[in-house]
């Protein structure tokens, strides 16, 4: 017995047909057919009725079902048992977009460096999305600003990483280039460049900061960061972006873009990763989760 032909028996009940089960895994119907008879004559039994308008399994055919079934499962939780050990393999994360400016880029460094074999699948969210992938399964963990709602998520567990704080973006055409500080009542009444939905709905970061009193003068939307930070370098736009994450922007190292705080107003937050409760993470998962904390102990010492 091979388990080969148990598949194909298991297929064909599926599919209630013999030719859609080997349509379906790409074999011919002849050969999938010759596996079940082989299986049948091993057996000494029938196990599938054929009739004109397809296959059902017998009595017997029902009770090699159920034990075919269970052998298949026990070979999937094999495999998800070896997978979990693995230190090689597929890495799915949500973040915030600042990280993949930084973290993300040094992370992969030092994978490299220490000749891991990871792909790293990155989607960048706001906050509350990202805690979201992370309690659904979609990511194995998250990176996002620590907000009020986080902390009653029993699905997840929240780790801090390190604080930072939101600063303007200014370009030589701002009237605030150079200045070392601006009011909130002066931002306000500059041209904003939002990210995605921000001061639009809550996402868990610097809308929820701010609050519902006056909002910046937002005249733009966009999801790409690059595009804001190039509108910022050739007019009077302005936007907020994390100061400590952006230190590599290379838009600030060339000088194109000046940072300026909010002087009266405190803009400071808290970065951290969650894991999920209910999904444990692999080996390789943990890897490249170290390798990130160690990337943010290594830049801020």
């Amino acid at each position: 017995m091979k388990f080969e032909q148990l598949y194909f028996f298991k297929e064909a009940v599926k599919y209630n047909s013999i030719s859609i089960a080997a349509e379906k895994n790409y074999m011919s119907q002849s050969s999938v057919s010759y596996s079940i008879i082989n299986l049948e004559k091993e057996l000494r039994t029938e196990l599938l009725k054929r009739t004109n308008v397809g296959v059902s399994p017998t009595q017997i055919g029902n009770l090699v079902l159920q034990k075919t079934e269970e052998i298949f499962k026990a070979i999937n939780e094999i495999v998800e048992m070896t997978k979990s050990l693995q230190d090689t393999g597929e890495v799915k994360i949500s973040c915030i977009p600042c990280i993949c400016d930084w973290i993300i880029p040094m992370t992969l460094l030092h994978l490299q460096e220490r000749s891991a074999d990871v792909l790293l699948s990155v989607s960048t969210e706001e906050s509350s999305q990202v805690a979201h992938d992370v309690s659904s399964g979609i990511s194995e963990f998250g990176i996002l600003i620590n907000y009020g709602e986080l902390e009653r998520n029993s699905d997840l567990n929240y780790t801090a990483l390190f604080r930072d704080e939101y600063v303007l973006y200014v370009g030589k055409q701002s009237p605030y280039w150079g200045k070392s500080s601006i009011t909130y009542d002066e931002l306000i009444r500059e041209p904003y460049i939002a990210y995605r939905d921000e001061f639009k709905k809550y996402n868990g970061g610097l809308t929820n900061m701010i609050g519902t009193e006056a909002l910046p003068n937002v005249i733009f939307r966009t999801d790409n960061l690059d595009s804001i930070k190039s509108m910022i370098t050739h007019n009077h736009y302005v936007a907020f972006f994390p100061r400590y994450m952006s230190d590599h922007d290379v838009f600030v190292q060339s000088g194109l873009i000046h940072r300026i705080p909010i002087s009266d107003k405190d803009l400071s937050f808290e970065v951290g990763y969650v894991e999920s409760m209910k999904y444990k993470l692999k080996k390789i998962d943990k890897i490249v989760l170290n390798v990130i904390k160690e990337t943010v102990k290594k830049i801020k010492t």
